[in-house]
């Protein structure tokens, strides 16, 4: 077996070494929203709309967000480190395309990499399913945002 010519790891996997191209011109704020894309103006966008400012009282000086394809990724630890979020919410992004190998319950709140980490469904399902919804609300943002269960993260 020749180990120098041998694939340990893929290429694909370089993404993880690289510069995060998504944090480029985003400032550090508090709230890091990844989402996959959806057009501005639709059902989604109002959704998103309506959990950040109406629901958890957040404006857009406190929040970034990032969009990513179904098979993109981007490194984490790159995120992190440019843009010190204390909040990540994953909107239909698995914690894999961010390099992370680590299992998270769904809509609830996780501890992860000293801050608080709410993933769930994409918002086209949040809008369609409203027991989701109500347990992304009760079971997250309104403990995290709202009722303040880990001091004022915002």
């Amino acid at each position: 077996m020749d180990i120098i010519n041998t694939d340990i790891i893929l290429s694909a996997h370089d993404v993880f070494w690289e510069t995060a191209q998504q944090a480029e011109n985003l400032s550090r704020k508090p709230v890091l929203i990844i989402s996959t894309p959806f057009m501005p103006g639709d059902a989604e966008s109002a959704q998103l709309d309506g959990i950040l400012k109406a629901g958890c009282q957040l404006n857009e000086s406190q929040y970034n967000i990032i969009y990513l394809k179904d098979s993109e990724q981007v490194a984490w630890h790159k995120l992190r480190d440019a843009l010190q979020p204390k909040v990540v919410l994953l909107f239909n992004v698995m914690p894999s395309q961010l390099g992370i190998a680590a299992l998270f319950r769904l809509s609830e709140i996780n501890r992860f990499d000293d801050g608080y980490w709410v993933p769930t469904l994409s918002l086209a399902q949040v809008i369609e399913d409203k027991a989701l919804k109500g347990n992304l609300w009760n079971n997250a943002l309104k403990r995290l945002f709202v009722e303040k269960l880990h001091g004022d993260l915002v």
